[in-house]
This record gives structure tokens, sequence and C-alpha cells, in this order.
């Protein structure tokens, strides 16, 4: 790789960094590929500050996605973005062989959310929303190692899809303070929450909790792909098995209450789940 590709990689790896998340047990990731991580990190991450920019009207933030398109779709079919995010990308999806239609997925999800009318009336609704806003993640990520069967891919779509509402269930309080009402409202019916006025807390706990369910049987259903792959990528799917399940556990213990504190994972709990994909199944 020349110094003029790898300095676009680099300025890829800074935005990366900028996100305590990224990626989870991202040591267990092969050096050989993470830099194509960092590329695909970044135009994902720099696309949602887009669609979540504060005091920007919501004109602003979608002519901002527009451009965000426009320079994918110029790379795609051929031509160069004077960009780093984009000449990184662009060589990732040649090297890589990435097909182009999770990449545009992604930016649905994301003008979706620009638009600012954030709701779904039933569950199939919402995946409807995390098949953009997730799924896609989970596909390019098997792609990087290789993986392109339906079989993987859906197992995939599964666990991106309990990890985008474990994030719900977190970032609750946010959420709702920024009228996005992300679970379905046949859920907020469910529990007789009324999402846009100030929520009972209670009942919004149940909800967590009812929705954690949610998260535990995805997890059930998407847990046998760690098994089904080889190498790290086998460690790193456990890895984020085992912090979902451990944040979820977290959540349940405190029955369901994260609107007042939004729960994460200690360090120590983090480097336990590092041990704990090395050691044993995502079951």
């Amino acid at each position: 790789m020349n110094i003029q590709l790898q300095n676009t990689y680099n300025e890829c790896r800074r935005i990366a960094a900028h996100y305590e998340n990224f990626p989870v047990g991202s040591v267990l990731i092969p050096k050989r590929l993470r830099h194509h991580f960092y590329a695909f990190y970044a135009f994902m991450r720099t696309a949602d500050d887009f669609a979540d920019l504060p005091n920007r009207s919501r004109e602003k933030r979608l002519r901002l996605l527009e451009d965000w398109r426009d320079k994918l779709q110029m790379i795609l079919s051929g031509g160069t973005v004077d960009s780093p995010i984009f000449i990184a990308l662009a060589n990732t999806i040649t090297e890589c062989d990435l097909a182009s239609e999770p990449l545009k997925k992604l930016l649905e999800a994301f003008e979706f959310d620009a638009r600012g009318d954030v709701r779904f009336e039933t569950f199939e609704d919402l995946r409807w929303y995390t098949s953009r806003s997730a799924d896609p993640v989970g596909e390019l990520v098997l792609a990087l190692f290789g993986y392109r069967d339906q079989r993987r891919v859906k197992l995939s779509n599964d666990i991106c899809t309990a990890l985008q509402l474990l994030n719900f269930i977190q970032d609750i309080a946010e959420d709702l303070s920024n009228d996005r009402f992300y679970f379905p409202n046949e859920d907020w019916n469910m529990f007789g929450i009324e999402p846009s006025k100030r929520p009972d807390l209670e009942r919004l706990a149940l909800l967590c909790l009812f929705e954690l369910e949610r998260v535990e049987s995805l997890l059930d259903r998407g847990a046998p792909l760690a098994e089904a792959v080889g190498g790290r990528l086998a460690f790193e799917l456990r890895a984020i098995i085992h912090s979902a399940r451990r944040l979820s556990q977290k959540i349940a213990k405190n029955d369901g209450n994260t609107y007042l504190t939004r729960p994460t994972l200690g360090k120590r709990e983090r480097f336990a789940v590092l041990l704990q994909s090395l050691m044993f199944r995502a079951a």
C-alpha cells in the first residue's frame, strides 16, 4: 500500500477511534483486515453524524446525506472523490469485492432518521428499519472475511437487530427527549405509555424488559453464526454476543430501569467478555 493510500486509512482510523464502541473486541480482528473496518466505519459514522446534527434543519441534514450518497455513487461508478474516507472506501470495495447494496441501505436508514419522524406501528415495521440501520453492517463484516451465503447473513441479521434493540433500550432517555420513538406503537400501547408525554418510569421499565426478551430471542437465533465461521471472526462474534448478553443481564438485574442511568459495561466487564469469548461458545 502506498503512503497516500495509507494516510487515508489512518484518517479513517482516527475517526473510528473517536467512538468508544468501535469495534467490540477489535483486538480480535486480523491486522490485514483492520484498515478495511476503519474505512466503512468512518463512512457510516460520518453519515450517522449528518443525520443527527444538532441545531441543523431537516433540509440541511438531508442535503449532507444526499451529497454523501452522490459521493458513494461516484466511487461505485469508478470515479474518484477527493476525500480520505471515500478514497479508502473505494479501495476497500475493490480489494474485498464488497456489494454496494448494504452501503446504500445504510444511507436509507440515516435519511429516515434525518427526516425526524421516527415512529413504527409494528415490530415488522421496525425490522424494516433495522434491516437498513444494522443488518448491513454484519453483512459487510461477513463479506470482508469471505462469507456471502444467505444462511450466515440471516444469522448475522438477527444478531445485528438484537444489538440495535439493545442500543435503543440503553438510549431510551436521549431518544425520547429528541422525539425519536424507536419501539413500535403496538408496544407503547401494550404498556399504556404515551411516548410523547413525560413517561411513567415503572411502565417504561416494563417496556424495556419486554424488549429485552426480544433481544435475547434474536441473540439465541443468531448465536450459531459464531460457530459457523472460522478464525478470529468466530472469537469476534463470541465477544459481541457475550457482551450483549452481559449488558442485557445487567439491565434485567436493574429491573429494566435505563431512563435515569444509561447502562454500560465497565473495563473489567469488557475484559471478562474478551476472556469469555476465547474460552466459551456463544450459546
